[in-house]
C-alpha cells in the first residue's frame, strides 16, 4: 500500500476519533441524564439518613437546594437540629427586610420560611486555617461540637462522596457520618458544573484529608 494512502487512512482515523470525542463531550454531555450517569461514581446517598443534626454544606449556587433538603429531614423527624456555616459574605438585597443580607442571614430566613424554628437552627463558626473548603467545614463542625454521635451531611449529588470523605476523616470512628443528597445526580443544580473538576477534587481530597 502506498505510503500516502497509509497516511491518509491514519488521518481519517484521527478525524473519526475527534468526532467521537466531540459527540461525547459536547452533544451527549448536554443531556442531564447522560451527565448524571457520568457523575454517578461521585454520588453517595443514605436513603434512611438520620442523626442528631443535619449539616448543610456551604458555598455554590446549589446551596439553596441543600437548605431545602435539610428542612425536609427536619420535618420528617430524621434530625432535631439544622447546622449552617457562618458565611458573612453578602448576597442579594432583601426588600422585605430593607437590607443587604449575608448568606447566613438569608439561609436562616429561608429555613424559617420552610418551617424550621429558629431555636433549632445553629450557626457554625468558620475555621480560617484550612485551605480546602470541604475539609475546613468538617473541621469547623468538629470544633463547634466534637460530641456529636450521628451526623447527616447534606449536599449536592456530585459533592456527596467528597463531603463524606472529609467528615469521616475528621471525626472519630465512634461518630456515625451519613450523607443525604439534595437531589439525584441528573437533577442537581450542580449538574451543569464541569464534572471532571469534581473527580479531580475527589482525588486531591483523598490524599490531603
Amino acid at each position: 500500500m502506498p505510503e500516502s494512502h497509509v497516511g491518509k487512512n491514519r488521518w481519517k482515523r484521527r478525524f473519526f476519533v475527534l468526532v467521537v470525542l466531540w459527540i461525547t463531550t459536547t452533544v451527549l454531555m448536554s443531556f442531564p441524564t447522560f451527565r448524571g450517569l457520568v457523575a454517578y461514581p461521585l454520588y453517595r446517598h443514605d436513603s434512611g439518613a438520620n442523626g442528631q443534626i443535619a449539616y448543610v454544606m456551604a458555598d455554590g449556587h446549589a446551596y439553596w437546594e441543600r437548605v431545602h433538603a435539610a428542612s425536609d429531614l427536619y420535618h420528617m423527624n430524621r434530625v432535631s437540629k439544622v447546622l449552617i456555616l457562618d458565611e458573612r459574605s453578602y448576597t442579594m438585597y432583601s426588600f422585605t427586610r430593607d437590607k443587604s443580607e449575608t448568606i447566613v442571614e438569608r439561609a436562616i430566613q429561608h429555613l424559617l420560611w420552610l418551617g424550621v424554628p429558629r431555636e433549632d437552627i445553629e450557626i457554625v463558626p468558620i475555621q480560617s486555617d484550612a485551605i480546602f473548603g470541604s475539609l475546613r467545614e468538617a473541621q469547623s463542625v468538629l470544633k463547634y461540637n466534637s460530641e456529636f454521635e450521628r451526623i447527616v451531611v447534606v449536599t449536592s449529588a456530585p459533592h456527596t462522596r467528597r463531603s463524606e470523605l472529609c467528615f469521616r476523616r475528621v471525626f472519630p470512628n465512634e461518630t456515625t457520618v451519613m450523607v443525604h443528597s439534595a437531589s439525584s445526580p441528573s437533577q442537581s443544580w450542580e449538574i451543569d458544573a464541569p464534572i471532571w473538576m469534581e473527580y479531580t477534587k475527589l482525588i486531591v481530597y483523598w490524599f490531603v484529608a
